[in-house]
């Protein structure tokens, strides 16, 4: 029997479509041959956790395995699983601990040279006091690797056509490096002609893919409670792009506890401090936030178009909750 002495773990992170289950599948196929449990359990996040228990056991014992009734039964069983096999597993998007906990149980459960690989949107899964696991941000494409991946979808090879030179271009900065949005655009756009590219592009300036803003807004969905929601939509409709110290000024001066929030969105990859000290968001991610922002305009919460800014101002009245608005949206034009 090998030694039990603990699993390696490495965290992918980063913001949704941005390929970390690429990268974790890409790994798994190339090493799980090595091992003699392996098991890639998929979409976490969206499975209850007595299935992806029994589905853990069904690959590693490779056997159907039925008889889990309750999460604590499934953790013993997992255990005497582990504790005799070198072990592969992937966990593909997992939101909180004690998700990870409830599948993979005590890290020293695992024979020696087990691996883990944990696919996330969450930083803060682990904490700085886990020293088996090891972190890996998974960043957005260079302008040469995106012009790359959507001329294979667009194209069908490396490189795009030469009448489509001014069109791709304005395309791949729109995408601004998420791989799930090159390959989403890219192949909605396969084979059609320059008047089809045209509309397309009119449209994006306007309107974002909405299979790239689905799978961005799970993001947001699962962020715990109103008051962070409310955060995140306050610095994608006003405040991204402005110095990190003056925004904490204005949002606390609302009771809005800034410096807590934004951390909090930093760990879900929502939210960045660039080194000039400012408040980034990727494109995609900022502009999902204004969709949201822009779907609740009924309540009149947030503006900031200076169209619909010059509509409210011609109005009779104006809500104190819109004069809010309206004096950050001055502070940051």
């Amino acid at each position: 029997m090998l030694r039990r002495d603990g699993a390696a773990i490495a965290l992918l992170y980063g913001i949704g479509g941005v390929g970390k289950t690429a990268i974790a599948k890409s790994v798994y196929n190339q090493n799980f041959y090595k091992f003699v449990g392996k098991s890639f359990l998929s979409n976490f996040r969206s499975k209850h956790i007595v299935c992806l228990q029994r589905q853990l056991l069904s690959d590693i014992l490779k056997k159907t395995v039925d008889e889990i009734h309750d999460e604590d039964e499934g953790i013993l069983k997992i255990k005497d699983a582990l504790c005799c096999r070198r072990t592969l597993i992937v966990l593909d998007d997992v939101d909180k601990r004690d998700q990870f906990n409830k599948i993979i149980g005590m890290q020293n459960w695992f024979c020696k040279g087990s691996k883990i690989i944990v696919t996330t949107r969450n930083k803060g899964l682990f904490s700085a006091n886990d020293t088996e696991c090891v972190k890996f941000q998974v960043k957005p494409l260079d302008n040469k690797n995106s012009l790359e991946l959507f001329s294979w979808n667009a194209f069908g090879r490396a490189y795009p056509l030469k009448d489509f030179v001014e069109d791709y271009w304005r395309i791949v900065h729109h995408c601004n490096g998420l791989p799930l949005a090159l390959r989403v655009i890219g192949s909605s756009l396969s084979g059609k002609g320059r008047e089809i590219w045209e509309s397309a592009l009119q449209q994006l300036e306007v309107i974002s893919n909405f299979e790239v803003q689905k799978v961005l807004r799970i993001s947001y969905d699962f962020l715990d409670g109103d008051c962070l929601k409310n955060l995140f939509l306050d610095i994608a409709c006003f405040f991204n792009g402005m110095d990190v110290d003056d925004a904490v000024r204005i949002l606390d001066g609302l009771d809005k506890g800034a410096r807590f929030g934004i951390d909090n969105l930093i760990d879900r990859c929502l939210v960045e401090i660039n080194s000039h000290q400012r408040l980034w968001m990727h494109q995609l991610v900022r502009d999902m936030g204004r969709e949201i922002a822009h779907q609740e305009s009924p309540k009149c919460q947030r503006i900031w178009r200076h169209e619909n800014a010059f509509t409210v101002l011609k109005g009779t009245t104006v809500s104190s909750s819109i004069f809010l608005c309206l004096l950050k949206w001055f502070v940051v034009h």
